[in-house]
């Protein structure tokens, strides 16, 4: 059981992986990188302008020191908690006489969509001097609306001892109350920051939580206009050249006119084999519409030919040194054949005396196979036939021994009857026991086996 729940969680977080991956490599993803970081938690986008990455959104463990230099991997967290003022309670406010009720008093929170972080909070609850009552009071947290916000907050109080989802509890005076709200976030805000006020129903004291949501990247605020990187067609814009209308190709440098388009996707079709197929099959570069493929083993108009991908023999040679990759297809040359081009067609290491195979089989790749009952290199040999086994000889009778007379201390045959049916008795005994036992242990063995189950 334990083994069948551990392989069903780990099927579990490969397909999440695989699906992580494929949102990440998304043709949404790759357009920039606010829409990268928005595709999944675990994209990143590389923002290093010299970067040969065709796709500059990936999975951040996919990234390496030269795809992408290392500290140019953008990736943000997911959810961001800063204190931005932490007066300890008991203390002066910054006037002189309020005294701290609450802490901290303001705390920054940063969140992605369908993201949250939990802020925690303390509250020293002090009677009122006019009350006379020392019964416990009710506090009850309180904030101001969050109706028109993608926000949604939860409430813990640690009331009795123990973490609640609540807004209220009932406290003593001068006891110290730890509270927490969770902070979730729906999606983007168009309003931009979103400030809350914290407090306490009916007490004096307030602090401020400013919830910013993350929905593009931090480089987007500021490009490089008129890049010289981008031949000055076009704004660097976190590492990735956003050219001018009139202009196309990774760094701008391909004028639309001039290659009969008019927009810059269309360019970039031109290097695509269909419409649903990836820029030069993911193998390759698109320039000014023509593919311009990785490696010197990747050919075809579309880099869509990987010459290293052909078939392996046992003696480890590409097409068994006997032809060339083309397309991921083996060509063998003349006298080889196969697809993995292992097989001769020649036949002279299966002639013997003029014969081929003696007769008695046929050639393959140069060597006999022999029909059944020949063996051999040139398949002239019988197979040898096991002996057959000699027959068992008869047992000799052995001759009745001649009668002798009884001794006198030989029971008699009425002992000899009573102690054979004692015998059978004890015999019966210990069969019917021998009997119980052995079930016993088979039900024992099945209910082990239920428990390992």
């Amino acid at each position: 059981m334990k083994s069948r729940i551990f392989f069903i969680t780990l099927l579990t977080i490969v397909a999440a992986q695989e699906s992580a991956d494929q949102l990440c490599s998304s043709f949404d993803a790759q357009q920039s990188c606010g829409q990268c970081i928005k595709a999944h938690a675990e994209c990143a986008w590389c923002i290093d302008p010299h970067s040969s990455l065709t796709n500059r959104c990936q999975l951040k463990s996919k990234f390496t020191n030269e795809t992408c230099t290392p500290h140019l991997v953008y990736s943000p967290q997911t959810a961001q908690v800063k204190i931005q003022q932490n007066l300890p309670l008991e203390t002066k406010q910054h006037d002189g006489k309020t005294i701290v009720r609450q802490q901290p008093q303001a705390v920054s929170v940063r969140l992605m969509p369908s993201h949250s972080a939990t802020v925690s909070f303390k509250y020293l609850h002090q009677t009122d001097p006019s009350r006379r009552s020392t019964e416990p009071e009710t506090m009850e947290i309180q904030t101001s609306d969050v109706k028109d916000t993608p926000l949604q907050l939860k409430f813990f109080i640690v009331c009795d001892g123990e973490l609640k989802e609540t807004k209220s509890c009932r406290v003593q005076n001068n006891q110290i109350v730890e509270f927490k709200i969770e902070v979730l976030v729906n999606s983007c805000s168009s309003t931009g920051d979103i400030t809350l006020s914290v407090g306490i129903l009916r007490q004096r004291t307030i602090a401020g939580l400013y919830v910013t949501t993350i929905c593009g990247c931090e480089c987007e605020k500021h490009p490089e206009i008129n890049s010289r990187l981008c031949h000055q067609n076009g704004h660097l814009v976190c590492g990735q050249c956003v050219c001018d209308q009139s202009r196309g190709g990774d760094k701008c440098e391909c004028p639309l006119a001039s290659h009969g388009v008019s927009k810059a996707s269309e360019l970039e079709d031109k290097c695509r084999f269909n419409s649903s197929s990836p820029v030069c099959s993911a193998s390759g570069k698109c320039k000014c519409g023509q593919c311009q493929c990785n490696k010197p083993t990747v050919t075809g108009k579309f880099c869509q030919c990987d010459n290293d991908s052909c078939p392996l023999a046992v003696n480890g040679k590409v097409c068994s040194g006997n032809g060339v990759c083309d397309c991921g297809v083996c060509k063998c040359e003349m006298g080889w054949e196969r697809d993995d081009c292992s097989c001769s067609t020649a036949s002279n290491n299966c002639v013997d005396n003029g014969e081929l195979c003696s007769n008695n089989g046929r050639c393959e790749c140069n060597r006999c196979v022999c029909n059944m009952g020949k063996t051999g290199a040139f398949c002239g040999s019988d197979e040898k036939t096991p002996a057959p086994e000699e027959k068992d000889k008869p047992e000799s009778v052995p001759e009745e021994p001649e009668a002798t007379e009884k001794p006198d201390d030989m029971p008699s045959d009425s002992d000899l009857e009573k102690e054979l049916d004692e015998s059978s008795s004890a015999k019966e005994e210990q069969t019917s026991s021998s009997g119980v036992v052995s079930r016993v242990c088979v039900l024992l063995t099945f209910f082990l086996l239920v428990l390992n189950f």
